[in-house]
């Protein structure tokens, strides 16, 4: 009992460090952004090794934590984590720049993102997934700081590429932080203030990126909030105030007002349909069944592209049917089937929310939203293993 008790003690430590080197990363990862879009530049300088250094503490993590305790996960989740990361590294080997590249082995096709997958092994653990929420509390603390940073240095910017620039990497990591917090503390009456700064400095990063997607995500998690709301007046009255508050800073706020009215000139102008029909005028049945490769790509513009804005679509494309139907069940079906379950507790009914939203931003309800090695999708997975736990000790599916 000592044993496991001091190894799990361990493996929390080592995960609790790999996150928050992959937090402080987030401001790196987006002056990256800035340089590639204003300058062309791709690299990084001596901070690569910081998330170098979250990356190989997360990796341990998993590593320590799936030898010791995969036993406390049905056999059906642990096979399909298996093969999972089977395939896509059999795939990376065949296909791939090989295992000396660093960035190739990060890259979303690579097998760290897939291997950084068991960290849905981890959260079985009450004390580390207590820990997790208090980190999360404090990430969101982290990052609205950079983003009250770039404000008054640099203001919004007068197009979408000057935010994006700026503010991308935060509202990406805020889409996916914000609206859990937000939602967890609901009950909690001594962080009920914070709650609500979360969700208000999230759609503020996603007002000031102009990205419709991450607004709407928003708007799903408030109809959700309200949805489990017992005193509906207050609940009107309440988001009435703060619904006029944030008009009045919109419309008396230079930075807001701009970002707002050049959302309004994107309008409903759609940008996900043409790219699918023609990516798929492209794709072959056989590539769909083992995979394309890392390095395949199809024409789009008359350039060559390898990336899509469905994430389920494209990871059948260049992993396999396999790898997809494995993800998609440990991602959307195991959820779901939780979400909906008869008697379901609140918090539960958060994780699953969560990742039922995923699972549509991945379909293409957001951009920016993929499996990576990035710190937004170390949450998902945290979040996920939650749920794949509370799964595998419900004795309907033993």
């Amino acid at each position: 009992m000592g044993n496991t008790f001091n190894i799990n003690k361990t493996i929390t430590y080592i995960f609790i460090i790999g996150l928050s080197l992959s937090l402080f990363f987030i401001y790196f990862a987006q002056e990256r952004v800035y340089n590639e879009l204003t300058y062309g530049i791709l690299s990084l300088g001596s901070e690569k090794y910081l998330r170098s250094f979250s990356v190989i503490f997360i990796f341990i993590a998993v590593i320590l934590n799936i030898v010791d305790n995969k036993e406390n996960y049905l056999p059906n989740i642990f096979i399909a984590y298996i093969l999972i990361v089977g395939y896509i590294s059999i795939n990376y080997i065949l296909t791939g720049p090989g295992l000396t590249d660093f960035t190739g082995l990060m890259d979303t096709k690579g097998i760290g993102p897939w291997l950084a997958l068991g960290l849905i092994f981890l959260s079985f653990d009450d004390y580390r997934y207590k820990l997790f929420k208090k980190f999360l509390i404090l990430s969101v603390v982290v990052i609205s700081l950079f983003v009250f940073y770039n404000l008054k240095e640099y203001g919004i910017g007068l197009f979408r590429g000057q935010a994006l620039a700026k503010y991308r990497v935060y509202a990406t990591s805020l889409v996916w932080i914000a609206p859990f917090v937000f939602l967890i503390l609901k009950n909690d009456k001594k962080l009920a203030a914070f709650r609500f700064y979360a969700i208000f400095i999230g759609i503020s990063t996603a007002l000031i990126t102009q990205t419709r997607s991450f607004l709407l995500i928003y708007f799903l998690v408030l109809i959700f909030d309200f949805l489990h709301t017992k005193k509906k007046t207050y609940y009107i009255i309440g988001g009435s105030i703060i619904g006029l508050l944030f008009i009045y800073i919109l419309f008396n706020t230079e930075a807001f007002s701009a970002s707002y009215e050049l959302l309004l000139k994107r309008g409903t102008n759609d940008t996900r349909t043409n790219q699918i029909i023609e990516f798929l005028s492209q794709v072959n049945f056989y590539d769909l069944i083992v995979g394309s490769g890392f390095h395949a790509t199809w024409s789009f513009d008359g350039q060559p592209y390898s990336y899509l804005d469905n994430q389920w679509i494209l990871l059948i494309w260049w992993a396999g049917l396999i790898p997809a139907i494995m993800y998609f069940y440990l991602t959307a079906v195991i959820p779901f089937k939780l979400f909906i379950a008869k008697d379901q507790d609140y918090e539960t009914r958060v994780e699953a929310f969560i990742l039922i939203v995923w699972t549509l931003a991945c379909a293409g309800l957001a951009i920016y939203s993929t499996m990576s090695v990035d710190f937004f999708f170390f949450i998902i997975c945290v979040i996920q293993g939650r749920l794949l736990y509370k799964y595998s000790i419900r004795s309907e599916y033993r």
